[in-house]
């Protein structure tokens, strides 16, 4: 199993208007279908995701407005923001989207300021003219089938929410049934491939028999994971 993660979505005024999107859909048409998604974007989420997408945006020739982040730090790696602050886009911490504007598409946006406790700050509110508004908010493991499978699971916020627990070659509790990247814990892309050669691996030693080359493989795989 290898299904992946879902994108989380946030709860404001008007967030269904035609505009408001995942940071995964903005990706795909940009990066499948060659479609430049909008003229003028702000993004919510400054994690990695935020911060690549961004620049992506950029790229393809669309304005970014701003970056927003409900944390009271940047949560992607520095080297990413820094790179878009050169270019002049500003990156709002402690601060949040409050609602989209436009009747039957987005014509902007208005952030306001969180405190330490995460409420509204009462007139901080900024308005931006956007017609995208990107969100880069996380991602929630797919692990509905593992569920359905009879998979025992655990929540663990650090992970993203429900993961399936599973041994060190990444066997859940169904024999047989391994699990590899986002589904199995949401962490990085290298994390993810490793997580897919141990399983992979596993697999096959579990429908073919052990072998010394596999095993080996196997092994050093782990290795590299820390485990």
């Amino acid at each position: 199993m290898a299904t992946g993660a879902s994108e989380k979505f946030l709860i404001f005024e008007n967030n269904d208007l035609p505009g408001v999107m995942c940071a995964g859909a903005a990706q795909t048409l940009m990066n499948v279908y060659g479609v430049k998604p909008s003229e003028k974007a702000l993004i919510v989420g400054a994690g990695n995701v935020g911060l690549i997408v961004s620049y992506q945006l950029i790229q393809a020739g669309v304005e970014v407005a701003a970056i927003v982040e409900a944390m009271p730090r940047i949560g992607g790696y520095l080297v990413h923001a820094a790179k878009l602050r050169r270019l002049g886009v500003p990156i709002y911490v402690s601060h949040t989207i409050k609602s989209a504007h436009g009747t039957e598409r987005v014509e902007g946006a208005t952030i306001i300021a969180l405190d330490e406790n995460f409420n509204e700050i009462p007139e901080t509110e900024k308005y931006f003219e956007v017609d995208l508004i990107c969100l880069a908010v996380g991602l929630t493991p797919y692990s509905q089938l593992l569920v359905q499978a009879g998979c025992e699971m655990a929540y663990v916020p650090e992970l993203g929410g429900l993961v399936p627990k599973r041994t060190r070659y990444q066997e859940t509790s169904l024999k047989g049934v391994f699990v590899a990247g986002d589904v199995s814990g949401i962490e990085e892309a290298s994390t993810a491939m490793l997580e897919g050669g141990i399983a992979g691996i596993s697999a096959a030693i579990n429908v073919v028999g052990e072998n010394s080359v596999a095993l080996e493989e196997r092994e050093k795989l782990l290795r590299n994971y820390g485990r």
